[in-house]
């Protein structure tokens, strides 16, 4: 059985100091409600330079504690910079995400 992921992009609040390191602080995300607020990271567990297997994205992957659950962020190195995670999904909603034509 084949797994299928969505690459989504967050707006992301980081944190980065003077040599350069790079952290993430909190992303933009969704209330129960629907409604844009603010996601606080509890925690970066640990940082990996690691590719995004899928799209071969060479980056950083943070391990973070968001709300008691662990959450993968990748950060980009190469132009433009950007934050994303990956979220597994069904078919029909990777098909509805990236509109798909079916053959």
């Amino acid at each position: 059985m084949q797994e299928y992921a969505i690459r989504i992009p967050l707006d992301m609040y980081q944190f980065t100091d003077k040599s350069g390191t790079t952290w993430p602080v909190a992303f933009m995300g969704q209330d129960a409600d629907g409604f844009d607020c603010q996601v606080p990271i509890d925690n970066v567990k640990s940082v990996a330079p690691l590719a995004e297997q899928r799209s071969g994205t060479v980056g950083d992957r943070y391990e973070c504690e968001v709300g008691g659950e662990t959450v993968y962020i990748y950060y980009t190195k190469l132009t433009p910079r950007k934050w994303f995670k990956i979220l597994p999904c069904t078919l029909e909603e990777y098909n509805a995400y990236y509109k798909l034509r079916k053959k």
